[in-house]
C-alpha cells in the first residue's frame, strides 16, 4: 500500500467517524437539550403588556438563559418599559414549553408551563391563563405558543 492510499484511508475513515457522532449526538437530543423562557411585566399585564422570550436545542443553561433573554429585550409587542423587566422563569431540558393568552388587547390572561410533553404543558398554560384571565374571559384562553426541546414531543 502506498503513502498517499494509506493517508486517503485514514482522512476517509477520520471524516467518516466525525460525521457518525454528528448524526448520532442530533438524532439523540444530547448535544442540543436546553431551554429557558424570559418574561417581562410590570405587573400590570392588562395595561403594560407582556413581554416573552424562549430558547431550545440549546448546548448549555447559560446560552439558553442568554437567548430567551434577548428575545425577551426584543419582543416587538410589548412597550420598552415591560421588556426592561425581562427575567429567567424557566429552565428545561428535554421538556415543553407553553404559553396561552386571552387574546384581547388589554386584558391580564396569561399562563405558561413546563411539562414533559406538549399536551401536559399546553393543557396547564392555559389553565393558568384560565386562572388570571378574569370573570368571562376564561374560555378566551388560547395556546400561544409550544416549544419542545430535546427529545421532548
Amino acid at each position: 500500500m502506498t503513502r498517499l492510499t494509506s493517508m486517503s484511508m485514514t482522512r476517509g475513515m477520520f471524516a467518516g467517524a466525525v460525521v457518525a457522532i454528528a448524526v448520532s449526538l442530533a438524532t439523540t437530543g444530547h448535544s442540543l437539550a436546553e431551554g429557558a423562557m424570559a418574561v417581562g411585566s410590570t405587573g400590570d399585564i392588562a395595561k403594560d403588556g407582556l413581554a416573552i422570550g424562549r430558547s431550545r436545542n440549546d448546548p448549555s443553561q447559560e446560552v439558553a438563559e442568554r437567548k430567551a433573554l434577548q428575545a425577551c429585550r426584543d419582543f416587538k409587542d410589548a412597550p420598552q418599559r415591560t421588556r426592561d423587566r425581562c427575567r429567567i422563569v424557566a429552565n428545561y431540558k428535554n421538556e415543553c414549553a407553553a404559553s396561552a393568552l386571552d387574546p384581547k388587547a388589554g386584558t391580564p390572561g396569561w399562563g405558561y408551563a413546563i411539562a414533559k410533553d406538549s399536551d401536559t404543558a399546553g393543557d396547564r398554560a392555559i389553565g393558568a391563563c384560565k386562572a388570571t384571565a378574569g370573570e368571562g374571559r376564561e374560555k378566551f384562553c388560547r395556546l400561544d405558543e409550544m416549544v419542545c426541546d430535546g427529545s421532548a414531543k
